[in-house]
């Protein structure tokens, strides 16, 4: 989730040396006041879409107002002053804690995220989109990305969500997490990654019965099939959790020699049992056997991290149906 330190005022305040000494006012270090409390207040609201019934705003601006009583000189304000006006945000950059300080003012709200979403929303979509790419090596679709950040922005704006839920999102498993990537979808996806769920058109990819059973073999709390692919059948781990088909470095080498991997679209990072991400070469395959289907048009991943061959949910989602019966040992397959 982006972070950014907002100084919530800009160069746009009056500067007095004459003001009369009372507690309305910010004070420079020697205790003279220099600034009107009240319109750096509201300078500050302004700046954040917000009036003085948003208590969180409130909080925040007069906590930093706060920050800057006694903060600088009566030279350091006269150096920054031109015309009456006072360049703020440049005085600010005098003092290398005002920072620190600033942001602190937000984060003690506990609506920091929802303040910045409101006030900043093209500095909060760039910085989103910003980290999003730093996480991967993947030349992503700018377009995507920020329609999702877009996306992301209004849900946190809408539910107006404090500083601890946004805090979920980092953590994969949390309902907000899927909440957000079920409302925006996923930034990550390239233009050659197929429709992950299944749709009316899968059904093109299939040949067949308008329903089979397939054999399941139990061990140790996983469940294995036959597949055949190319010129062999092997027993595949039935993952359900997993994305695309798996296969490793040997088996991609035998089906380039069958002339079956002819159809290679790039790389894709896939998250592994363990917690690594593995960038992996993808390939789309026609002809693949299970029970009496052959299905085409399937996203098959190459990993050299390991040995086992896996079957997931992009062979399964050609299926209008799918069941796995355990007391009977079957996968039950419907068009």
């Amino acid at each position: 989730m982006h972070k950014h330190s907002v100084l919530l005022w800009g160069m746009m305040v009056l500067f007095s040396l004459n003001l009369p000494a009372q507690s309305l006012y910010v004070k420079t270090k020697e205790g003279k006041p220099i600034l009107n409390r009240k319109q750096l207040i509201g300078s500050c609201l302004r700046s954040l879409h917000k009036d003085n019934s948003n208590q969180a705003a409130v909080a925040a601006c007069n906590c930093q107002v706060d920050k800057l009583d006694r903060r600088f000189s009566a030279k350091q304000y006269k150096s920054f002053t031109k015309n009456g006006i006072v360049d703020l945000p440049g005085l600010l950059k005098e003092d290398p804690a005002v920072e620190k300080d600033i942001q602190e003012c937000l984060t003690s709200t506990g609506q920091s995220m929802l303040l910045q979403a409101d006030g900043f929303e093209e500095e909060f979509v760039k910085g989103c989109m910003e980290n999003i790419q730093a996480t991967t090596e993947k030349s992503l679709n700018p377009q995507r990305v920020e329609k999702f950040c877009r996306c992301q922005l209004d849900l946190i704006k809408t539910n107006k969500l404090t500083d601890a839920e946004i805090k979920t999102l980092e953590n994969p498993n949390s309902m907000l997490f899927y909440e957000v990537m079920y409302k925006c979808g996923d930034p990550f996806q390239t233009e050659n990654e197929e429709e992950k769920n299944w749709t009316s058109r899968a059904r093109n990819d299939v040949k067949g019965p308008l329903a089979d059973s397939v054999n399941v073999l139990n061990l140790g709390g996983m469940s294995f099939i036959k597949i055949k692919m190319g010129d062999e059948t092997l027993v595949w781990l039935l993952d359900t959790g997993a994305s695309d088909m798996l296969i490793n470095k040997d088996m991609e080498e035998k089906l380039k020699k069958e002339n079956m991997l002819s159809n290679y679209i790039g790389t894709g990072e896939y998250e592994m049992a363990n917690g690594a991400v593995d960038t992996c070469r993808k390939y789309r395959l026609n002809n693949i056997q299970v029970g009496n289907y052959s299905i085409d048009n399937v996203v098959v991943a190459v990993t050299e991290k390991g040995k086992k061959i896996i079957a997931g949910k992009a062979l399964l989602n050609k299926f209008a149906n799918w069941e796995l019966n355990n007391q009977k040992g079957l996968l039950i397959l419907t068009k």
